[in-house]
């Protein structure tokens, strides 16, 4: 029997890395003061449409006979609540959960995947997205990524773009495709445009695009077509002290982004790690609108990525074995440890010493205690290294000291 089309199952060990991934973002967003918020899996088609264009709308998954669909992303839910409930400003709010969308898998897309979002509601100054990218790389330092690609641009700016070269009527159009230039390279995509917009006007948005440099040379040329959107760029680049690189062709969110707009790249393999920006007019759809910002960690390429052969295959610390009728003194010792908050199991299986070290071996487990009638009789245990195979015969309590002090 097969998963549906699209979905996944993730063993245990699988399972214990991707935890370790939703806690150190948890910590993450806490340390900023990010508070949780959690919604539901459903939402009415209503609540789920009223942002979706054409395109999302095709991929919600909708319950049969009913008024019901599964949620595709975490924004749409935050902007019912926030629309529609009173909290002091700004609301910072995170969530990491499930979303679901019914497209075609493909490497690396899948139908149902985990999103890790902050949101910023009810403030328009640049300090929010200057915290939001001070939040991601720190939380991508943590990881081990010193120094992330971070690109940035401003809606404004493309916008006027837009209106400049007359052609608002298609700029989303023009958008989408040069939302593609990663993928497809900049000739090919030159020449889309160039059929949508004619040859003239597509080398004219490129020459506009293609500004190089350094920051100041392309606020500049940006600051021509938008005095506002370069500001507030130079004001979120002011108040960062790590690199932040002005990308005047990244696009993201058509139809959903107002302002500054970021994505983070790890690898050039795995494109956009972290993305967000601005939507001051998104709340408006769902009740009372409000200023709005926020960012998403991609936490599906964020796991894939940070992957390795080292990883855990169970929590458990301290395997307690036993000699045969000595399992009540191994289950007690068992409970000490998990008392003292040390991850502990005993054989369930009636197994002998030598079955019980092979179980621990294939479960990596790097600590063993071992009770016998010597340590009975003594009221002791014998303490195992598994990495080593050194052994120490000691009152519990000096054990429990010898591994807190264990890197496990």
């Amino acid at each position: 029997m097969q998963t549906p089309k699209g979905m996944r199952d993730f063993l245990p060990e699988d399972m214990i890395q991707r935890e370790q991934v939703i806690e150190k973002i948890k910590k993450a967003f806490k340390k900023y003061g990010f508070r949780p918020l959690e919604t539901p899996a459903m939402e009415t088609m209503e609540v789920l449409t009223a942002k979706a264009g054409d395109e999302i709308k095709s991929q919600i998954f909708r319950i049969e006979d009913s008024d019901w669909g599964l949620r595709f992303d975490l924004t749409v839910p935050l902007a019912r609540v926030a629309a529609n409930t009173q909290y002091p400003k700004p609301f910072k709010r995170y969530c990491i959960g499930r979303v679901w969308r019914r497209e075609e898998p493909q490497k690396g897309r899948f139908r149902e995947f985990w999103q890790a979002d902050a949101d910023i509601i009810g403030s328009k100054s640049m300090r929010c997205e200057a915290e939001l990218l001070s939040m991601a790389n720190s939380l991508l330092y943590e990881f081990g990524f010193k120094k992330p690609k971070i690109l940035l641009n401003n809606r404004k700016i493309l916008d006027a773009l837009a209106a400049s070269l007359d052609i608002e009527e298609k700029k989303n159009r023009v958008f989408r495709e040069l939302d593609k230039i990663d993928k497809i390279g900049k000739k090919e995509t030159e020449k889309n445009i160039g059929n949508l917009i004619g040859k003239e006007k597509s080398k004219e948005l490129f020459k506009l695009l293609a500004v190089s440099g350094s920051n100041d040379k392309k606020l500049k040329s940006a600051e021509k077509l938008s005095s506002e959107g370069a500001d507030e760029l130079r004001e979120i680049l002011d108040l960062c002290s790590f690199d932040i690189e002005i990308d005047l062709s990244l696009v993201r969110g058509l139809g959903y982004y107002t302002g500054p707009v970021y994505e983070i790249k790890l690898s050039r393999d795995m494109g956009t790690v972290v993305a967000g920006g601005r939507y001051d007019d998104l709340m408006g759809l769902y009740g009372r609108n409000e200023y709005a910002t926020g960012i998403s960690v991609g936490f599906e390429r964020l796991t894939a990525l940070i992957k390795s052969e080292s990883a855990e295959t169970t929590p458990t610390k301290v395997f307690v074995a036993s000699v045969k009728g000595y399992y009540k003194d191994a289950l007690k010792t068992a409970e000490k440890l998990r008392t003292e908050g040390i991850n502990a199991e005993a054989d369930l299986n009636e197994r002998n010493l030598k079955k019980q070290f092979d179980y621990a071996n294939s479960l990596k487990i790097p600590l063993i205690i071992i009770i016998g009638e010597k340590e009975a009789k003594e009221n002791k245990v014998t303490l195992r290294d598994m990495d080593s195979g050194k052994e120490e015969f000691l009152l519990l309590k000096d054990a429990l000291n010898k591994i807190r002090g264990y890197d496990v």
